[in-house]
């Protein structure tokens, strides 16, 4: 099992995306379930579902190129091992977007997937597929914080994952979700200075 690790921790550019979006589909579809319920319900369209799945996808490919990008020129130590000190920046930097105003637009949006749906139609295939590259824009200003902190905690550990994961759905979907981006900040800002301690 440490090979297996060491090898994924080790990965980049054509190795790396691949789980990357596995792993993006398994932490942000389930969130977009009820967006994607209410499209079928419309048109009755698997394929139209798929479609709007898949540009909601492409989103977070693109924000894994942009991740191994920024590895890049951090020298790999983004993916990689990474020490104390940049674990702890990451954290804080997380806990910091928690407050700004645009998590909360962006979180509002993603809570409402009837208005996004209504304000945002467009027919067709296509249609749907521009449709999930605009929810799914709105859906990384959500949790582009999360996704830090996930990069700083480890992004290939799977029990860092499951959590960030249900944060990100019950922040989302629950009734008391908007509520968490303030003890979410605290949380995060509390885990940056014991990483800098």
């Amino acid at each position: 099992m440490s090979r297996v690790l060491a090898k994924i921790r080790r990965m980049r550019g054509a190795e790396f995306l691949p789980i990357w979006t596995g792993m993006m589909a398994a932490m942000m579809l389930p969130s977009t379930v009820p967006l994607l319920r209410l499209d079928y319900a419309t048109t009755r369209s698997a394929v139209r579902a798929a479609a709007l799945a898949g540009g909601y996808l492409l989103v977070w490919i693109a924000f894994g190129g942009v991740v191994l990008a920024i590895d890049a020129v951090a020298g790999e130590r983004l993916l990689g091992m990474h020490g104390r000190r940049l674990t702890a920046a990451l954290l804080a930097l997380a806990a910091l977007y928690q407050l700004l105003p645009m998590k909360q637009r962006c979180l509002r949006r993603c809570r409402a997937p009837l208005g996004r749906l209504l304000l945002g139609w467009r027919d067709g295939v296509a249609g749907a597929a521009r449709m999930g590259v605009t929810n799914g824009l709105w859906c990384a200003g959500c949790c582009v914080s999360l996704m830090v902190a996930l990069l700083a905690l480890g992004v290939m550990s799977w029990g860092w994952m499951i959590l960030v994961g249900a944060v990100i759905l019950v922040e989302k979907v629950a009734p008391f979700g908007a509520r968490l981006a303030r003890p979410l900040s605290v949380v995060l800002a509390v885990g940056a200075i014991v990483w800098a301690l």
